[in-house]
């Protein structure tokens, strides 16, 4: 399911379920998941790419809902790639109350630039520039897998995409809010499904299914599914496609390998044609999967 604002209009928070809410972030030629969630306390999951997006989307969003960063309870955040938690820093400073994050990530929060320049080191030639723009800040409570926020969010650590990756399950509506955790065929500027330790994808994919969610919220409109699954069968089709993928795409680059193809960018260049998706700008996160698949080959 993908809704979007009227033509010239800005994005807002769209109602998912009872007190669940998204917005949908222009940023990179897709957009970002931002989740709100209003109960006895305002919580939101993800802050978008930068300040200059949480100034001119995010908090126009959540002002039409009556609400200013101040209002929030706890900002947390899914993982710590830029466009995900660029503007923690620009939250801060407008007076969110607390942030927590999964203990992986504190120190990721604290110097993202560092963090963007050390993912971009593995493939520097098919990488994009650092972020520049990218501002740290501190975190005030560090979670560990299984730790509730507001009695009612849980974090589930689901590594795989990137170490410090986790989904929060909400218990009082059953939605379980992913992140870029559960990648398939990656989104339209991506190429194709990006996971940066395969085994531990796998294991998580697994242990979301287990959890039969009401529905599933991702942080982008990942490929086929779109940004909300709606609906348990749905749902447990989901986690059964994404661990699916990671087969299809073992046997592509197996299939490559045994051809005598071993550069790892010309078999990813080749892996996003295979999955019918558009060659990225930059191929550092199909060359990541890749280096896993053939790391599980040799």
């Amino acid at each position: 399911m993908r809704l979007s604002a009227g033509r010239g209009s800005a994005p807002g928070f769209i109602p998912v379920t009872d007190g669940v809410y998204l917005l949908r972030e222009p940023f990179g030629g897709t957009t970002t998941g931002i989740i709100l969630l209003r109960s006895a306390e305002n919580i939101l999951i993800d802050a978008g790419g930068s300040a200059a997006l949480v100034d001119s989307v995010l908090v126009p969003a959540l002002a039409a809902l009556g609400l200013a960063p101040r209002d929030i309870d706890v900002l947390t955040c899914t993982h710590t790639h830029g466009d995900h938690i660029g503007g923690f820093a620009r939250m801060r400073e407008l007076g969110v109350k607390q942030i927590a994050a999964y203990i992986k990530s504190v120190d990721k929060i604290r110097d993202p630039l560092y963090y963007n320049v050390e993912i971009r080191r593995a493939f520097p030639e098919n990488s994009p520039p650092p972020s520049a723009g990218l501002v740290g800040t501190t975190v005030d409570t560090a979670l560990a897998d299984g730790d509730r926020i507001g009695g009612r969010l849980e974090l589930v650590a689901t590594p795989g995409h990137d170490d410090d990756a986790v989904c929060f399950f909400d218990h009082g509506t059953g939605t379980l809010v992913c992140g870029d955790s559960v990648q398939l065929d990656g989104t339209a500027v991506q190429g194709c499904g990006a996971y940066m330790y395969l085994a531990d994808y796998r294991r998580s994919m697994a242990r979301l299914g287990a959890l039969h969610a009401a529905r599933v919220i991702l942080g982008h409109p990942f490929i086929p599914a779109g940004d909300i699954v709606e609906g348990a069968d749905a749902v447990d089709h989901l986690f059964d496609t994404a661990i699916q993928k990671t087969e299809l795409y073992r046997d592509f680059v197996k299939s490559c390998l045994d051809a005598g193809e071993t550069d790892t960018a010309a078999v990813a260049k080749r892996l996003v044609d295979f999955v019918g998706g558009i060659q990225p700008a930059h191929l550092f996160l199909p060359m990541y999967t890749v280096r896993e698949h053939m790391k599980e080959l040799l």
